[in-house]
């Protein structure tokens, strides 16, 4: 495959920032107005507006800044200055869409904090203007996500290739190569010379392109990212001045799914040579830390997408929004980027999803749980199973997959056996438990210099609780399985005790948005979910997680104005259903920018609910094609819910919200009462030496349950 290397770019050059301890870090807000979407940060005066294109001007990278003024009617465009920390930076600047409309890419930005200033040219500096502070960091992060975690490069060895790396694990320069789709449906490297005989053809904008497609790729924040969109070599290169054909000035951000906790620069990305995006002119972009299965951390999966987003839009265009694109834990990314840093992503079109990670690994423990105990509480396979709450009994199976994340030892196979954590031998090593890899979040526990973990919190759980009042388990069983439950303690291991999860952890986790409420930009955000149906096969991509999402959305706003919900089969017809969202959020996207271009004034709740697209509604669609419309609901009569029934989980077949956004339950006394069954005395004194303190009150707020303390918060 021939290799085009782009021109050096200060956002590629090695820096040197040396890794940091972990240590915990405090929470600073920088959060937009209650209903309105964050600006880019803007100075105005006298008539003059400049603004940075490319991001927020408190977080600029990577040195430079896509920097856009506005001149008022009062002043001549050829008589305005620019100046950055006094140095004349005028001749970067050009006409964008009209003669009033200044873009300039302003580069040599120092790090930290750097002034420009924009002025009419007379005597002297001349006229009053605008001014506009711009704070840079570093390339290779971070910007907001806290200090550096070890991490194991691969930018220089496969499948990237990218050349030798620094001790931050970036590549000097970028590298540009370029694929093609053939006449056969597949993507070919393109050779030097004339286009191949074989190329296809695609129809974007109404314009019939070659359809050849320019992939670069580089290191930004540490991780490798990548970049596709149509464009053929020897036309003129696309740039914020000037757009490619067959770019719809649209783009789109991919995520990856899984939870790994990896400290490794990993092999892939979200996926950007996706025929159904490119095909329809979409530019596509992902890096690797946006692959859960290497990088478990939405905080830097967000600080990555803003910083690749900031890159593209300073060297090739200004889109017209961005979308987001995913599933699984792709969709989760998606929702937790969306609620706590909202704008990197426009709309959220995510399938086969979940809300958060911590309140959805809970799940694989209670399942553990319930597995170790059922056997001793005498519960047959059916009863276990009706005791998860889940669609299957493989479904429970399925989920302990994830519960791994919070064991210090469960380390991938990179890091090397002498650098992994180890209590005995080695316990200054690395500790691969979500707790330590995200510790800038939850912060350090002083004793130990560990990560402060969210261990499952067991403590007034009545696992079971509802298949006892509906007679499908015995008291003495309920009590029997109640009394194996047990725990887990910091270092993974089960213990016989139930556990109690850290609560100065469990308030962070709420505070900054680790578990998702859907109470920061998810309240104007657009989200498309849609799920392919696989409940009964024992899929752990159950539907109820759609049910959270909208009953979470519903607390905490009052209303799911922004959240399309569609279920459907699985396969080929979950594929048709995922490519309408496409369709659908691009129409409420390019509706949502029309009418704020009218409507200024309007706030971004009002302008998500106003723009929604006529008929766009929650719908299912049948194995035979049939679209019903119909709001979800967990009403089982519903046209839609008897065709795609929907299950629980174990915490609320435990008598939990069906929010499952409660971490740790408040108390309440054991009463005979509440249970609707005759315990023994002998059972019931079972039963009070295993809820010495109470069982669960689930009709108020969790213990450090709290809304989110504000967006775009820094660590």
């Amino acid at each position: 495959m021939p290799i085009h290397r782009s021109r050096r770019s200060t956002r590629h050059r090695p820096l040197r920032v040396a890794l940091t301890a972990l240590v915990a870090i405090a929470l600073v807000s920088s959060s937009a107005p209650a209903g309105a979407a964050p600006v880019a940060g803007k100075g105005i005066d006298r008539g003059f507006d400049v603004s940075v294109v490319s991001g927020r001007a408190d977080m600029v990278s990577g040195g430079d800044a896509l920097v856009r003024v506005t001149v008022p009617r009062t002043v001549a465009p050829h008589r305005v200055k620019v100046r950055l920390d006094g140095r004349d930076v005028t001749g970067r600047f050009r006409p964008a869409g009209d003669k009033r409309t200044l873009l300039g890419l302003v580069d040599r930005l120092k790090l930290g904090r750097n002034r420009i200033e924009v002025r009419a040219h007379g005597p002297g500096w001349g006229r009053p203007g605008a001014s506009l502070t711009l704070v840079n960091h570093p390339a290779a992060g971070p910007v907001f996500s806290g200090p550096h975690i070890p991490l194991f490069c691969t930018a220089s060895g496969s499948p990237w290739h990218l050349g030798p790396v620094d001790e931050n694990c970036h590549v000097a320069e970028a590298q540009v190569s370029y694929r093609y789709r053939s006449t056969a449906g597949s993507f070919v490297d393109l050779p030097d010379g004339p286009l191949p005989a074989d190329v296809a053809s695609t129809t974007t904008a109404g314009r019939t392109v070659p359809y050849v497609v320019r992939i670069e790729r580089g290191t930004i924040n540490r991780a490798v990212y990548e970049i596709a969109m149509l464009h053929q070599p020897g036309t003129p290169a696309p740039s914020p001045w000037a757009t490619t054909r067959g770019w719809n000035e649209r783009l789109v951000y991919t995520f990856g799914g899984a939870c790994g906790i990896g400290h490794t620069q990993a092999t892939s990305t979200g996926g950007v040579l996706d025929h159904t995006l490119l095909s329809r002119g979409y530019a596509v972009a992902s890096a690797t830390f946006n692959v859960y299965a290497h990088n478990c951390n939405d905080v830097t999966s967000a600080e990555t997408a803003m910083m690749v987003k900031e890159h593209f839009v300073e060297t090739l265009g200004v889109p017209a929004f961005t979308m987001g694109w995913g599933g699984s834990a792709g969709t989760m990314q998606q929702l937790l980027i969306s609620n706590a840093y909202p704008g990197i992503l426009d709309g959220v079109i995510g399938s086969i999803g979940y809300p958060d990670e911590r309140s959805t690994t809970i799940s694989g423990h209670e399942c553990r749980f319930i597995s170790q105990a059922a056997t001793a509480a005498g519960l047959s396979a059916a009863q276990q199973h009706a005791v998860s709450g889940f669609g299957s009994p493989n479904t429970c199976f399925g989920y302990q997959f994830f519960d791994s994340v919070d064991w210090p030892t469960a380390c991938p196979a990179h890091i090397p056996a002498d650098r992994r954590y180890h209590p005995d031998t080695n316990p200054e090593g690395i500790r691969c438990a979500m707790a330590d890899f995200v510790s800038n979040v939850y912060g350090v526990d002083p004793r130990t210099g560990a990560g402060r973990p969210i261990i499952p919190d067991t403590v007034g759980v009545q696992y079971g609780l509802a298949t006892l009042r509906a007679g499908v388990i015995s008291p003495e069983q309920f009590v029997r399985l109640n009394e194996g439950i047990g725990g887990l303690d910091v270092e993974g291991n089960r213990t016989p005790q139930r556990t109690s999860a850290n609560v100065a952890a469990i308030s962070r986790a709420y505070a900054t948005g680790r578990v998702n409420q859907f109470d920061g930009g998810l309240r104007w955000t657009p989200v498309i979910e849609t799920r392919g149906y696989t409940d009964p096969t024992g899929d752990f991509h159950d539907r109820f997680r759609s049910w959270t999402m909208r009953e979470r959305l519903v607390r905490a706003n009052g209303n799911a104005d922004n959240h399309v919900s569609v279920t459907g089969p699985p396969g080929a017809a979950s594929a048709a259903i995922q490519e309408q969202a496409l369709v659908d959020m691009d129409a409420w996207l390019t509706a949502r920018g029309r009418l704020a271009a009218a409507r200024p004034h309007l706030d971004a709740v009002a302008l998500t609910r106003l723009s929604r697209p006529r008929g766009l509604a929650d719908n299912c669609v049948t194995p035979d094609g049939e679209r019903i419309v119909e709001r979800l609901t967990l009403d089982p009569t519903a046209r839609c819910n008897q065709l795609y029934p929907y299950h629980r989980n174990p915490r609320v077949v435990a008598g939990g919200p069906t929010t499952s956004a409660v971490l740790k339950c408040q108390l309440q006394p054991l009463r005979r009462s509440g249970y609707g069954v005759r315990f023994t005395a002998e059972q019931w004194q079972r039963l009070r030496a295993v809820f010495p303190g109470g069982v669960c009150d689930w009709s108020k707020p969790g213990v450090g349950q709290r809304p989110l303390a504000g967006t775009w918060i820094r660590f």
